[in-house]
């Protein structure tokens, strides 16, 4: 299928027009994951994606877009709800450390919510 009709299937809006769109990918649903590229903007991509349906035409331009850096996908999954990557773990990006006071008020709370 062309990368316009797996948009499609994904439910999204293809946001790029012209010879893009027409990039050729082989996805095969319900299998672990897979993915075979040749170099270039061009070259066909094939995929192997643990969903069926909408969730696996989503799962394929996810890929597409995050792990090939595919332009024509991210630009057509950016801003949808299931698309958001996870903000990373780990201290906040404020730029310093927590001071000891507001570990504890940390700690307090959730250890007030376990109980």
């Amino acid at each position: 299928m062309t990368l316009m009709r797996l948009c499609e299937r994904a439910g999204v809006a293809c946001r790029a027009s012209g010879a893009w769109t027409q990039r050729p990918i082989r996805v095969v649903f319900g299998q672990p994951w897979a993915a075979h590229a040749l170099p270039g903007d061009w070259a066909e991509v094939r995929l192997q994606v643990p969903g069926t349906g909408e969730t696996g035409a989503r799962q394929a331009l996810g890929y597409l877009a995050y792990e090939l850096h595919d332009l024509v996908a991210k630009e057509s999954i950016r801003s949808q709800t299931w698309a958001v990557i996870a903000p990373p773990r780990g201290r906040p990006r404020r730029g310093r450390a927590l001071t000891a006071a507001e570990r504890q008020a940390r700690y307090r709370e959730r250890h007030a919510r376990a109980r």
